[in-house]
């Protein structure tokens, strides 16, 4: 239902909207709720930046009004892993940098050689020199070594850019690996009067998911704390 804040089109400023927060006085987090919902329906993607990765979608999902506040859950903590997985994505970068430098040498050597295999491979016709045999045997083992290190590289850049993405959010200024982080989450329960982009209207029971990270150096400093950010958004189940 509701997409990524990229990937669709401004909607002007100067947009009436009916918006109100009545009801809202039992979240410390109202007044980022209520810019978020009118960020989204103005199409104000740097206060959106800088509040949510999330965006209710006046294009598809409509515009709120009358956002009521209904609940808020307890926050809940884990701690991320994210020192382990950056030394994880470092090793395993620099095992890919050391294969590709190995396998430079090696095609270096046997350039000519390699390139008849090539010629030969990207032609579909005719048969391997038995004096280029050897290379493309050994060339194609390069080759499979090679995506097997660069994958494992790739899969752990992606596995601390999953671990990290709300702190990266959260508290900006700092890098995360260099402390022992963990992230909270709650999620706030609303109500709203929806206007769809067919001008209908319909009241609907919103969840939002609040995240933030709390980073602790280990050396008795006071922890640094994040702001809330506003991750996830979804309708709440039918009674």
């Amino acid at each position: 239902m509701h997409r990524p804040r990229l990937g669709w089109c401004l909607i002007p400023v100067l947009v009436v909207l009916a918006f109100s927060v009545a009801g809202c006085g039992g979240s410390e987090h109202d007044l980022m709720i209520k810019k978020f919902f009118v960020a989204s329906a103005t199409g104000d993607t740097a206060t959106l930046g800088n509040i949510a990765t999330v965006v209710f979608d006046p294009d598809k999902d409509g515009r709120a009004q009358n956002v009521t506040f209904i609940s808020e859950t307890p926050e809940t903590t884990r701690q991320l892993h994210i020192k382990e997985l950056d030394q994880a994505y470092k090793d395993a970068q620099a095992a890919a940098d050391a294969f590709s430098k190995k396998m430079k040498e090696y095609q270096d050597k046997n350039q000519d050689a390699i390139d008849r295999v090539l010629k030969v491979e990207q032609s579909g016709t005719g048969r391997i020199a038995p004096r280029d045999v050897a290379v493309q045997e050994a060339w194609r083992k390069w080759r499979d070594e090679s995506s097997e290190v660069q994958k494992k590289a790739s899969d752990a850049r992606l596995a601390l850019q999953n671990e990290r993405k709300v702190a990266d959010l959260s508290v900006p200024d700092q890098d995360a690996a260099a402390f022992d982080a963990y992230e909270g989450t709650r999620e706030v329960t609303v109500t709203a009067n929806v206007r769809k982009p067919d001008g209908q209207t319909a009241k609907e029971t919103l969840i939002l998911t609040l995240q933030r990270v709390v980073l602790k150096d280990g050396a008795g400093k006071p922890p640094i704390e994040g702001k809330w950010m506003i991750t996830g958004l979804k309708e709440a189940p039918a009674a």
